[in-house]
């Protein structure tokens, strides 16, 4: 699985470089985590997917295109593999704690775009913040941020 990844990422976000760095595959897996949330509820709205265009932006600086480039990247991973776990493996491995914390405050974030919540959107998110060994405050916070404004 983790070739598929390098391969992935080798032949379509950074054409250019001769090697793939760790911070690569963590965008993969950023993007792969927050595309999931947005289609638990089986609809992944315009709104979700310009919350996602920004969060990877933000968190990575990286212009349109190379945003564009790795959310068509991480919606072929989606496609296939079945499993989330082999991503949250990549980011328990190489994020810090306040790192997750911010994901999972992009994560809410994505889930509130269109101004709603499913069940199923809280539902990922949970289990996110779960196997990134994130405390259950640290879940309620984030959510709290993102309704109150403060995220």
């Amino acid at each position: 699985m983790f070739e598929s990844v390098t391969a992935f990422i080798q032949k379509k976000i950074r054409p250019l470089q001769d090697e793939v760095d760790d911070a690569h595959i963590m965008h993969l897996a950023t993007a792969v985590l927050l595309l999931e949330v947005s289609r638990a509820d089986f609809d992944i709205s315009e709104e979700e997917l310009q919350a996602i265009v920004c969060a990877l932006a933000d968190r990575f600086q990286f212009t349109e295109q190379e945003v564009q480039n790795l959310i068509d990247l991480a919606r072929s991973e989606q496609e296939n593999h079945v499993s989330i776990y082999p991503f949250v493996k990549i980011i328990n491995d190489g994020c810090t704690m306040e790192e997750k914390k911010n994901l999972l405050l992009d994560l809410w974030k994505t889930a509130y775009a269109d101004h709603r919540l499913d069940k199923y959107e809280e539902y990922q998110i949970r289990k996110i913040a779960d196997l990134l060994y994130l405390p259950h405050s640290a879940f309620i916070q984030t959510k709290l941020d993102v309704l109150e404004g403060r995220g």
